[in-house]
C-alpha cells in the first residue's frame, strides 16, 4: 500500500485548505439561512424537486455542515503540523 508523507513544502497549502474549511463551517454556523439559499439555487439549476442539503433544517445545517466544516479544517491543521514537523 502506498503512503503519502506530506512534506514541508506541503504546509501552504494545507493551512489555505484549512482556512477555506473554518470559513465555510463558520459562515454555516452563523448564517445558515444565507447558505440554504445559495444551495437552493444551485440545486435547482440542475435538478428540480430532488432531495438536497438545503430542506434540513437550520439548526441541522448548523450542526452538520458548520460541524463537518470546522472538523475538516482541524484534520488539514493536524496533517500541516505532521509536515511540519518533518
Amino acid at each position: 500500500m502506498y503512503k503519502a508523507v506530506p512534506s514541508r513544502s506541503d504546509a501552504p497549502a494545507l493551512f489555505v485548505m484549512a482556512m477555506m474549511f473554518l470559513s465555510f463551517g463558520l459562515f454555516a454556523i452563523m448564517r445558515p439561512e444565507a447558505l440554504r439559499t445559495a444551495m437552493d439555487n444551485f440545486a435547482n439549476a440542475w435538478k428540480q424537486g430532488g432531495w438536497h442539503p438545503y430542506k434540513m433544517s437550520t439548526p441541522a445545517i448548523r450542526v452538520i455542515v458548520g460541524g463537518a466544516g470546522i472538523l475538516g479544517a482541524a484534520l488539514f491543521v493536524y496533517v500541516a503540523c505532521i509536515a511540519l514537523s518533518r
